[in-house]
């Protein structure tokens, strides 16, 4: 008996999701989006990935869920930080994402979402639902956990996470995507440094 019309087969999923996983490392790489550097990088044509993925957009975004998947246990990490000290769980984890944006290449994914998702809707909502908001995500509920343990008044958690969050990332794309260390080069640490000490200032109980 064969299959329902429109269903695919397990095989056609398995191989999918094993394309989607040499993009995903490619991207991790140099960031490359073309179907040409898609095609050449995994070893398949470019009709295959079409097959498969629709499109360039389509192949971005089963990439960025890989992303999102293999992202899950660090922000799951992120989320469990010790919550004794206000600043110094703030700073290791705003220096966890430099470390990874800037030495395990995450900011390419990063690059490749902000690149993509511009132009494209799908893509766009893809890369803030997969790799932004978890990110977010993973900042707010530090936050709650910092108030629950009174380490920090009450505040609206992701007002603070974007707080946090949106100068590193503006600082890794000036400097680590778009070249700015070569114009003017920025000390990120520090900048992060000095973010959560005003942070925890303003914020701190009593």
């Amino acid at each position: 008996m064969g299959r329902p019309k429109g269903r695919r087969s397990p095989e056609y999923e398995q191989k999918r999701r094993e394309l989607a996983q040499r993009i995903f490392d490619c991207m991790v790489v140099d960031g490359n989006t073309s179907l040409n550097a898609m095609a050449e990088r995994t070893g398949v044509s470019r009709p295959t990935l079409r097959h498969y993925f629709g499109d360039r957009d389509g192949a971005v975004r089963a990439a960025l869920d890989i992303a999102a998947a293999n992202g899950r246990p660090h922000v799951q990490a992120l989320v469990s930080l010790p919550v004794d000290d206000a600043e110094a769980c703030l700073g290791e984890g705003l220096r966890r994402v430099i470390i990874g944006w800037r030495d395990f290449r995450v900011g390419n994914l990063h690059h490749v979402g902000l690149k993509v998702g511009l132009e494209d809707d799908a893509t766009g909502k893809t890369y803030v639902s997969q790799i932004l908001e978890p990110l977010l995500g993973g900042f707010e509920r530090l936050l709650e956990r910092l108030i629950d343990a009174g380490r920090l008044v009450p505040l609206d958690p992701r007002t603070g996470a974007l707080t946090l969050v949106s100068p590193v990332v503006v600082a890794l794309l000036h400097q680590h995507g778009l070249g700015g260390n070569e114009i003017r080069p920025l000390d990120i640490e520090a900048l992060a440094a000095e973010l959560v000490h005003q942070f925890c200032r303003a914020h701190a109980p009593g």
